[in-house]
């Protein structure tokens, strides 16, 4: 029995190894010798059908040049996109005949258009993706800006607190002062009535002056309170901020793999 003849014998052996649905023809030098067509991939070539009406195909290149074949068809005569494959049959050295089988890439071509579309997908993601980092990175450097002057006001009021010093000293120095005029024109009886008229001025105006002081010295606590509890506030979002535009640097790395791989996918045979 010749490697024809034992080859017509398993074509339906050979048909089911295959995972996709698939038609297969037998041809010797003359005819074809077997035909199965598949379940959605139908030929319809007759047995006995002249090996010369192969022309042009896959089978009869495979046939006349005694080298493997392949050809990819579309889905437009059969519904479905399929892989035309033509293999030789060799024995002692020549050329007896050729089997054909036409598998369907249905699902290579829907795994291909996926691939395509999840592409185009992550490529707009990626874009948004970016977008976001740059925002981020954006918004670090803003608040990295704000708290830079944040922290040159706490120091101003640091300042205004050592002149309020200053100034309490001026205003206890005063009262002192004055206080010690108001003695000295006591002593000096009606002569010194008017200059303890000017002592008594000058402690109100000393007194005035420590109030004030004193109430400046509380707002400026609560501003400085505020300042401080503010550049934690600014130190924690920038913070956030860094680890944002980090997670979407990460992020754009990972979908430059995604897409990647999508074009190993859309670019499968």
């Amino acid at each position: 029995m010749n490697k024809i003849e034992q080859l017509k014998n398993v074509l339906d052996v050979i048909q089911n190894t295959y995972p996709e649905d698939a038609a297969l023809v037998l041809a010797d030098t003359d005819k074809v010798l077997a035909y199965l067509p598949g379940k959605h991939i139908d030929l319809k070539v007759p047995v006995g059908m002249p090996i010369e009406k192969f022309k042009g195909t896959v089978s009869y290149i495979a046939f006349e040049t005694g080298t493997v074949q392949r050809e990819e068809r579309g889905a437009e005569v059969f519904g479905v996109s399929y892989l035309s494959s033509a293999v030789p049959v060799i024995e002692d050295g020549e050329v007896t005949g050729v089997i054909s089988a036409m598998v369907s890439n249905h699902r290579t071509a829907i795994l291909q258009d996926g691939a395509q579309e999840l592409s185009s997908l992550v490529e707009e993601m990626t874009a948004t993706s970016e977008e976001v980092t740059r925002s981020a990175l954006g918004i670090t450097e803003h608040l990295d800006d704000l708290l830079s002057r944040s922290s040159a006001m706490v120091r101003e009021i640091e300042s205004s607190f050592e002149i309020l010093s200053s100034v309490r000293q001026i205003a206890d120095q005063s009262h002192m002062l004055g206080l010690n005029a108001a003695i000295e024109a006591a002593r000096a009886g009606d002569s010194g009535r008017g200059f303890g008229v000017v002592a008594t001025e000058i402690r109100k105006l000393a007194g005035n002056s420590h109030e004030l002081v004193k109430n400046i010295q509380s707002q400026l606590s609560g501003m400085r309170q505020g300042m401080l509890q503010m550049d934690q506030s600014l130190k924690e979002i920038m913070d956030f901020a860094q680890h944002q535009g980090q997670s979407m640097q990460e992020l754009s790395r990972a979908f430059e793999h995604v897409a990647s791989t999508a074009n190993n996918l859309s670019n499968l045979e």
